[in-house]
């Protein structure tokens, strides 16, 4: 498996961390590896192998690492947060948080642009050959010939 230690990570960070800090970095270390190594497992690939295959892959992998947990560590609770208001006269209080982000409340996760590091992000597109795509309402048929289409020439 590979190995990122917190100072691979720490010195990094833009500022000095604190003792409790270090300490959950490298449990996020750990789990952000994890959740990478599962990534891979989910789509039939492994991670170490590729890794020994594609030696840029031990460099996307650290990225990832140090974008997850900078993330959790520097950002913590506040991901996702998009506004805070306070009011001092009777008192008012307001937070609002970014929607379509994937929140983790301070622990790591993965979103796209990590798979993408990643080489894991899949086109918008499918790779079979399914034949032509109707969409629902319409009506439309081309040349083609076989079994399925032998009910005649539609059209819209």
């Amino acid at each position: 498996m590979i190995t990122i230690t917190t100072n691979d990570v720490a010195g990094i960070l833009p500022r000095t961390l604190t003792d409790d800090e270090t300490t959950r970095m490298g449990n996020l270390i750990e789990r952000a590896v994890e959740l990478i190594d599962m990534e891979f497992g989910r789509r039939g690939r492994d991670l170490e192998a590729e890794i020994a295959a594609k030696p840029w892959l031990a460099t996307a992998v650290k990225q990832a690492v140090l974008v997850m947990v900078s993330k959790a560590v520097l950002i913590g609770e506040d991901i996702g947060r998009a506004s805070v208001s306070s009011t001092t006269g009777p008192q008012s209080d307001s937070i609002s948080y970014s929607q379509g982000i994937g929140i983790q409340w301070g622990g790591v996760g993965i979103d796209d642009e990590i798979l993408a590091l990643l080489g894991l992000l899949a086109g918008g597109m499918p790779m079979g050959r399914g034949g032509q795509v109707i969409p629902f309402g319409q009506r439309r048929r081309d040349h083609h010939h076989g079994a399925e289409f032998a009910e005649g020439r539609w059209s819209r």
